[in-house]
């Protein structure tokens, strides 16, 4: 969790009548996925490093394995939101997500006391959203960042899921939202897969058919493998998601999440959407972002080479480091952040910029000046849960 971000305090947990409808697992994935992190164990994952680049890429063989991570993109069963840490900070904001992504997937609204669920209650009849798509899930203290300490969902290319869960450093010191987790695993019955990995949904982002690309973060800094090597931690990564491909990246510098999202994300199999800085604005992060789309580009993957689209970071010179990649997909639907009260015309180029490389979903534009503040993004208070469709199914 970054520095300046507000919580919720800590309460009991609330009971299991709160529990979305589960479209069930198998729970036979657990083998599935002990055999595969022995098979890419096996085959390593060798990660070349210098040659003048600035990030590590693996090369593997593009046959995906046992399981892999779907990406944002694909089909999105739930969505979840961090409830009433974020309408203490932003209810319009809060309302808006609501109601962009409410038709498109089944939200869970996570919640963590009886006075934040009849907050969150009142803003939902406020809106209209009473039906059964969107529900509070009361769980222990829920921080409004719940894509830090949420859960990845892998599924096997069948299409059965399960959940892994990583350490996070914004839970070090306390056990605020270690329930969350386990409890999310249980209310969807599915297996949830731990490791002593200290990863962030902000470290991480995929393509959804086998390449990660991984903050070089967790790498450097890993408190669960103090004694491993870069290759190791990206190994390990690598095992746990199903990932073919693994491409460290150095993080921004200044930048104190030290997130990949900030920067980079997907919205294809074949498309990578990185950042740029405009002439003159952060000369050094502005090199470094243009060697890791050099790098990025024509990665094989098993849709054909990665195309790389650049899209432009707002100037970081009031010290929030605004960012148009933390957009949020919800089927249908992509949120993406927007500053108006910073950088409107900047605002207006990314959305184009969604609206042509996504001209079959609805682009909305969301004012994301509060969470900035707050050092935080768009995507960090929500997180996707995939439906777990096969592989071959995946749009």
């Amino acid at each position: 969790m970054n520095e300046g971000r507000t919580e919720t305090g800590q309460s009991p947990r609330g009971s299991a009548d709160n529990q979305l409808p589960s479209k069930g697992a198998n729970r036979f994935l657990v083998l599935i996925l002990v055999c595969a992190i022995l098979g890419v164990l096996g085959f390593g994952v060798w990660l070349l490093v210098g040659r003048g680049r600035s990030p590590a890429v693996t090369q593997a063989p593009l046959d995906l394995g046992a399981f892999y991570m779907p990406g944002e993109f694909d089909p999105q069963d739930i969505l979840c939101l961090g409830g009433e840490g974020l309408v203490d900070l932003d209810k319009d904001l809060a309302a808006a997500i609501l109601c962009a992504v409410a038709p498109e997937v089944r939200v869970a609204v996570l919640v963590g006391s009886p006075e934040g669920q009849a907050t969150v209650d009142r803003l939902l009849a406020a809106n209209g959203l009473t039906d059964e798509r969107v529900r509070p899930i009361r769980l222990t203290g829920v921080s409004l960042w719940v894509r830090d300490f949420g859960p990845v969902t892998v599924t096997d290319t069948l299409g059965r899921r399960s959940l892994v869960e990583f350490h996070s450093a914004a839970r070090r010191g306390n056990r605020m939202d270690d329930d969350a987790p386990p409890f999310l695993a249980r209310i969807l019955d599915l297996a949830l897969l731990g490791n002593a990995l200290e990863l962030e949904g902000g470290d991480l982002v995929t393509n959804g058919r086998g390449l990660g690309v991984l903050s070089s973060r967790v790498a450097e800094g890993n408190a669960g493998y103090p004694d491993m090597s870069a290759p190791d931690i990206a190994r390990t990564v690598a095992s746990v998601l199903g990932f073919e491909n693994v491409v460290l990246v150095q993080s921004l510098a200044g930048e104190g999440s030290g997130h990949v999202d900030r920067f980079c994300n997907f919205v294809a199999p074949d498309l990578a959407l990185v950042g740029r800085f405009a002439p003159g604005v952060e000369s050094s992060n502005a090199a470094r972002l243009d060697q890791i789309a050099k790098d990025l580009a024509g990665l094989p993957t098993l849709d054909g080479p990665l195309r790389v689209e650049r899209i432009v970071q707002p100037d970081p010179a009031d010290g929030f480091w605004r960012s148009y990649t933390t957009a949020v997909f919800a089927n249908g639907v992509v949120l993406v952040p927007t500053y108006p009260d910073y950088c409107p015309e900047l605002d207006a180029e990314a959305l184009a910029t969604y609206r042509r490389l996504l001209p079959d979903r609805q682009v909305v534009g969301l004012d994301a000046s509060r969470l900035i503040r707050s050092h935080g993004t768009l995507r960090d208070v929500t997180l996707n849960i995939p439906t777990g469709s096969p592989l071959g199914s995946a749009n």
